[in-house]
């Protein structure tokens, strides 16, 4: 049984433990976080199955898989929905949280890239999901809002998109869903600033920001 064979390999890392620590204190604690350094090394040495040869690649590897997990999800879950895309219905989203705000403010939001995000945009406008109107501010631009439709149906969308985002969390359990989350929000903080500044070059990137 699978409960015997874990026990079986918990018994075999105690022992290495125990031989590791020689006189040293043996607590709960201490193997626990033995243990924990052990998984960690032993993670860094196996094979990586998707790119094969580095642990920064298998990582990027599985972010791109998962998103292309989410945006499957996000579709099925929107087909009787007026939204062409998963971003239609993000930008939608957005615009129902934020209230009015400026094109280039909504992609930057998204942290999209800026032709793609124009091209949504253009189709949400042209599906009379949201409309632009003069910035009272500064009447040389415009703004963008959701149309009396869009706001419909962005809000039939958040229980269905809603069963999606459950599927993306798979198996989690709520601990391994917030450890998930505070990594990727650490990542998040480290990548939007570089998506701010429209640098193209990766050299460049990686010289200014390599050290952070």
């Amino acid at each position: 049984m699978k409960i015997y064979e874990l026990i079986k390999q918990l018994i075999n890392l105690t022992g290495e433990f125990v031989t590791n620590r020689l006189d040293r204190d043996i607590t709960i604690k201490s193997f626990s976080s033995w243990l924990s350094k052990y998984l960690d090394e032993t993670i860094a040495t196996e094979e990586y199955e998707i790119t094969g040869h580095s642990i920064e690649a298998e990582i990027a590897a599985y972010i791109g898989r998962m998103s292309r997990y989410s945006n499957v999800y996000i579709k099925s879950a929107l087909i009787d929905l007026p939204f062409a895309t998963d971003m239609d219905f993000a930008f939608t989203a957005i615009l129902h949280r934020s209230g009015s705000i400026g094109k280039t403010e909504l992609i930057r939001k998204m942290a999209y890239d800026k032709s793609s995000g124009m091209e949504v945009i253009k189709r949400l406008l042209k599906n009379e999901i949201i409309e632009q109107f003069p910035n009272p501010d500064d009447k040389r631009s415009k703004l963008l809002r959701l149309t009396i439709n869009g706001e419909e149906n962005v809000i039939k969308a958040y229980s269905e998109a809603h069963k999606a985002a459950k599927m993306v969390s798979g198996t989690l359990t709520t601990t391994e869903q917030i450890t998930l989350l505070k990594t990727l929000k650490k990542l998040d903080d480290f990548h939007f600033p570089i998506y701010l500044e429209e640098e193209k070059d990766l050299n460049l990137i990686i010289k200014k920001y390599a050290n952070q």
